[in-house]
Order: structure tokens, then C-alpha cells, then sequence
């Protein structure tokens, strides 16, 4: 199914009539087009229609653009929002993307072709995140529907490398928002820091958080490659965990390994063929039960320090990654151990320590960083983020960062409330 097809409605919002007349003769054979003078009108159709995707004027006599998105957008969040003006008024682009969650920004005149090729790529992104089953035929279309764009528009390649470019830092957005931000996750561990520093605009590092039934679950995972496709995968490895931690009772944590990786070897139709990419994740996550004081740890490739009583412990996790692999796909193991308050957890990527730099260009290194970890785990948490960012800096000393970066530390002190 294409984003041609005519299932897909479309509002548009103008005062001006003959901008009404002329956008839906020229999208009618394309989508359902819906169109309003006035944003009130705009919200009596959405009452009675379900729109995919809201293209609206800034300046209107009853509401702006910006107010009509701003009061859709707890009633339809899925929806996906535009606006369109012959002004350039940066305030306002700034208050549409805080205010209204817009996905572009459209100056007038329009041209057809390059509008609908907006309003194709609006509509993938709400197909995407309304089909997560369908998400990598999606992509494979989204992908082809790429290159002919560029074979046919040779002639405007810059031009579609900066649309290209403001896509990239949309989806950087999006894959940001994904994480939890800083100040939720403080009202989950008050005490933790998130160091991340990707290679590219986005990357293929993530860290997923949850807190349910007094279990804390915390996942830091690096995904194949980095930049626009590790991002890709970045984004289905946050919804399977949501779907598999979120939608039952916390298994153990070996059990989210298991399942994640079945989840994304159907996804990807591995097969386990020799000639086969081998596109995976590797990944540490533990589950915490803060009534009992017990840490369940599972790993792919990536193992969990825990600092106790100024003691640094090493517990390593399995040798496979998570997708297909050339051996037999085993289980993964799970690891249990008691923690006490105040107790130190640091997950993280490979990007910190394979780092290179120094006086002999050489790589940062586990024991380096573990000795560093020592040195700093007394200090505030936040504290501890700033030196582990100042000294990877420091031993880059101006030489090119060559992998995303992930760093997870978490203290475990909890009130009696939690």
C-alpha cells in the first residue's frame, strides 16, 4: 500500500477559497480532501472524520495555525501536522514545533510536486508509527522511493540534500523523544546521568527505561552501524521492549533478550544464511527489584559494571548478539545478585572505549575506562558525566569520533516510598 492511496484524508485549513479550491483539485485523485475556512470548521470534520494528516494556514481571522494545532493535539496526537504561509516568521516556526508538534513547515506558493512529496513523506511517518508490524517494508519502500527521487531530480541535488539533511534532524528528534528525556527519567531514578554523544546527527545507540510494578528496568544497546540506519534499528529495538515489558508482567531479564531477539530476526526475515547480513544489537539490561534489593542482569556482547562499597564488579553477558548468528541460537543467561543503597550502575556502548586517541593513537580501553569509573564514583552523578565527557574529549584531542557513544550510570538509593 502506497501513500497515494485515496484511504488516506487529508484537511486543509485556508481563508482564502480559491487556496481551497485549487489544493483539492489538484490532491482529489490522491487522498480524501477535507477542507475548512476557518479552524472551527477545521474541528467540527475532525470530530466527524478521522484525518491522517492536517495541513493549515498561519494567518486566520478566528484562530492561528498554531492555536488550531495546539488544541488538536491532545485530542488527536497521531495526527500528523503542517502549516503553510507566505510569511517567514521564525517565532512562529519555533512556537509550531514546540506548541503544535509539526512535522514541516511549507512556504507558498506551493508547487504540486514538491508538495505531494511532502505530504507522501508526512503520511509514511504516520503509517510507520501506526504499523510497527510493517515497519521494515515500510522502509525497504520508503528507501526506493528515495532513489528514484534522486535519479529523477538530479538536476536539484543540493536542494534534496538539505531537505535530506532537515529529515535527518527531524528523525533525531523523534528518536530523542523516544528516549525518555532528562527530566523524566528523573522522576524515575532521581539519581543517574545519560551520556550521549553520537557519531552522526542520530545514532545507533539507545537507552530504554521503565519502572512498573516497583521494578526497574534499564537497557543501554548499540545497534549495527551508526547514523540513519542504526537509528532505524535503534527505533524498533525501543518499541519491541515497549511492547514486551509494557504490555504484560516484567519478565526476567534474560526472558526480554529472548524475546526481543525473536521479535527482530521475524521483523528483519532472518534466515541464517552464509551470505546474509547480520544486522543485530548488542545490549546490557538488568531489572531491578527495588523491595527485594536484587539486580537481574542479562547481556548480548555487553556486560554491566556495579560499583558496591568503592568495589567495581564486572558481570559480563553472553557472547552472541542480539539477532542471527552463525551458531545454534541459545537462550540467553540470567544473572541475579543483591545490591545495597547507593550502589553504582554503569551500562554503555563500546563507543567510549574503543575510542582512539591519546599521544600513540590508540584505542581508550576497558581497563582505562573501569580505573576512571574507580576514580569518579564517589562524585555526583551529573558530576561524573561532565568528567567522563571532558576526558573522552581530551584523549580524542581532535581526532574524528569514530562510533556513537552510550554511557548509563544509575545510583540505586531509593525512598521507602518507591
Amino acid at each position: 500500500m502506497t501513500t497515494s492511496d485515496p484511504i488516506y484524508s487529508i484537511l486543509y485549513i485556508d481563508d482564502e477559497e480559491n487556496n481551497l479550491i485549487s489544493f483539492k483539485s489538484t490532491f482529489r485523485r490522491d487522498y480524501r480532501i477535507h477542507v475548512a475556512g476557518t479552524g472551527k470548521a477545521g474541528l467540527e470534520i475532525m470530530e466527524k472524520n478521522t484525518i491522517q494528516l492536517v495541513i493549515t494556514d498561519q494567518k486566520m481571522p478566528d484562530m492561528s495555525g498554531i492555536e488550531f494545532l495546539e488544541k488538536i493535539v491532545p485530542l488527536y496526537p497521531d495526527c500528523m501536522r503542517m502549516i503553510m504561509t507566505g510569511f517567514s516568521d521564525m517565532d512562529a516556526i519555533i512556537q509550531a514545533i514546540n506548541k503544535g508538534n509539526i512535522y514541516r513547515y511549507v512556504s507558498k506558493p506551493w508547487n504540486r510536486e514538491e508538495l505531494k512529496i511532502i505530504i507522501d513523506s508526512a503520511l509514511e511517518v504516520y503509517n510507520l508509527k501506526s504499523q510497527n508490524k510493517h515497519l521494515i517494508e515500510d522502509l525497504k519502500e520508503a528507501n526506493q522511493n528515495l532513489e528514484r527521487k534522486v535519479m529523477e531530480r538530479t538536476r536539484q541535488i543540493e536542494q534534496q540534500r538539505l531537505n535530506i539533511t532537515d529529515s535527518i534532524h527531524y528523525a533525531s528528534r523523534i528518536q530523542k523523544a523516544l528516549m525518555l528525556p532528562s527530566e523524566e527519567l528523573e522522576k524515575i531514578i532521581p539519581s543517574h546521568f545519560v551520556l550521549n554523544k553520537p557519531k552522526d546527527i542520530v545514532s545507533g545507540d539507545y537507552y530504554w527505561v521503565s519502572k512498573k510494578n516497583n521494578k526497574l528496568i534499564l537497557t543501554v544497546a548499540d545497534c549495527t552501524g551508526h547514523g540513519v540506519p542504526g537509528a532505524f534499528m535503534s527505533i524498533m529495538g525501543i518499541n519491541f521492549l515497549n511492547e514486551i515489558v509494557n504490555n504484560s508482567e516484567i519478565p526476567r531479564a534474560n526472558e526480554i533478550l529472548n524475546e526481543l531477539r525473536d521479535h527482530l530476526i521475524k521483523s528483519l526475515g532472518q534466515t541464517g544464511q552464509r551470505d546474509e547480513a547480520k544486522d543485530g544489537m548488542e545490549m546490557a539490561l538488568c531489572v531491578v527489584d527495588i523491595d527485594k534489593k536484587q539486580i537481574q542482569f542479562s547481556g548480548a556482547f555487553r556486560p554491566m559494571y556495579l560499583v558496591c562499597e568503592g568495589e567495581l564488579k564486572v558481570i559480563n553477558g553472553d557472547r552472541m548478539p542480539i539477532g542471527i548468528y552463525n551458531d545454534e541460537l541459545l537462550p540467553f543467561t540470567n544473572k541475579e545478585l543483591a545490591f545495597k543503597d547507593n550502589d553504582i550502575i554503569y551500562l554503555f556502548t563500546d563507543g567510549y572505549v574503543d575510542q582512539i586517541g591519546g599521544p600513540h593513537r590508540k584505542t581508550f580501553k576497558s581497563k582505562q575506562f573501569k580505573e576512571l569509573l574507580k576514580e569518579i564514583h564517589h562524585k555526583p552523578l551529573k558530576e561524573q558525566r561532565s568528567i567522563l565527557r571532558e576526558e573522552i574529549e581530551i584523549w580524542r584531542s581532535g581526532q574524528e569520533q569514530i562510533d556513537d557513544i552510550m554511557i548509563l550510570g544509575v545510583q540505586l538509593s531509593f525512598s521507602q516510598s518507591e
